[in-house]
């Protein structure tokens, strides 16, 4: 899909549907987060103890802010493990140095350094996914857990006004 990514329903109910573009009313909504399923880490992570640690430090945070969904530990097992091979990787360049003898003797780019690179990129398209930049947690509003003040709940139909 081209161009920038849709936003949700109820972002766009709340906003008054600024594109008049019809609203997606079947959008589907994840169950609320099973606050069992972020206390340890799962075992796709224990051969890795800097993916669990970071798994440790996140997944509390993210579950207070309500930012994750039980549909988001997939995306927050990624991020744990693509930021422990970051560090991996970097640690390896620090060792060696930017530069390392290839086996004919010339001095080539240490090979670390690409592994490192994917892995951050990887950990920059996951981190706005799970409202982890300032930018993008900018974006995103959550609701308290009763009504708002005006009686609107984001996932009700929509006020007469914005139809």
């Amino acid at each position: 899909m081209r161009g920038r990514k849709p936003n949700p329903t109820a972002k766009r109910m709340l906003e008054g549907n600024p594109g008049k573009r019809p609203l997606n009313f079947n959008e589907p909504i994840l169950p609320p987060i099973d606050p069992s399923v972020f206390d340890a880490p799962p075992p796709e992570l224990d051969h890795n103890p800097v993916a669990q640690a970071e798994w440790k430090y996140l997944a509390p945070k993210l579950r207070r802010a309500k930012h994750v969904t039980a549909g988001d530990k997939g995306a927050l097992i990624a991020l744990c493990i693509e930021w422990a091979r970051y560090l991996e990787a970097m640690a390896q360049v620090h060792r060696r140095g930017m530069v390392v003898p290839a086996p004919s003797g010339y001095p080539i780019p240490n090979p670390y350094l690409a592994i490192g690179t994917r892995a951050l990129q990887a950990c920059i398209k996951l981190w706005p996914e799970l409202g982890l930049t300032p930018s993008s947690r900018s974006r995103v509003s959550v609701a308290s857990d009763g009504d708002t003040d005006d009686g609107f709940n984001e996932f009700d139909e929509p006020p007469p006004s914005i139809q």
